[in-house]
């Protein structure tokens, strides 16, 4: 106020109730009417940022939790092949221990080895189909058909254990008769 005296301003104060407390002056100021204060902000973008941590959290412990379960059917599958591979070879290794024996027994034990072939044949060729189905189907397979899988392998290679253990005691009987026949 340029030129202006005493005179002119107004010294009567206002009534109390009239005029904004300086507190209140300032926060007009600094938010326009329609704006959403800071305070309500970063508790919701917090809150925002939380979830999506969670989210990506969760898909990385189920893509983690895939690539493990694949890693131990293909494991499981190797393993299953070997025994496999070395009940076909002692199968084939009996007819030749059983050929000096006198008796049918031995050769009856002996053909029975031999057509147990085909089956360890057949089981080859099953495992060589679930290897394909899972080269082509590993990436969107659900989980519980992995689950399902990697226990009917466990299961197939504890019975051929079995298997590959009574084959051991064909093969240990078939060993001590043909002491017991050499003069």
């Amino acid at each position: 106020m340029v030129g202006a005296g005493w005179d002119h301003v107004n010294l009567n104060p206002a009534p109390a109730g009239d005029l904004p407390n300086a507190r209140h002056i300032r926060r007009l100021a600094a938010f326009p009417p329609d704006a959403v204060p800071v305070s309500y902000l970063l508790p919701a973008i917090a809150s925002i940022l939380v979830l999506v941590a969670l989210a990506v959290y969760w898909r990385e412990r189920g893509l983690r939790r895939r690539t493990q379960l694949l890693a131990e059917i293909f494991d499981l599958a190797d393993a299953l092949e070997r025994e496999l591979l070395e009940c076909r070879a002692r199968l084939r290794e009996v007819p030749a221990l059983a050929k000096p024996l006198p008796g049918a027994g031995a050769q009856l034990s002996a053909s029975a080895t031999l057509a147990a072939e085909p089956q360890v044949q057949d089981a080859l060729r099953d495992l060589l189909a679930h290897r394909l189905w899972l080269r082509e189907h590993a990436a969107d397979a659900p989980v519980p058909k992995l689950l399902a899988a990697r226990d009917a392998l466990a299961e197939t290679r504890a019975m051929l254990v079995r298997q590959l253990e009574r084959l051991a005691d064909v093969r240990a009987d078939l060993a001590q008769a043909r002491e017991h026949a050499a003069p």
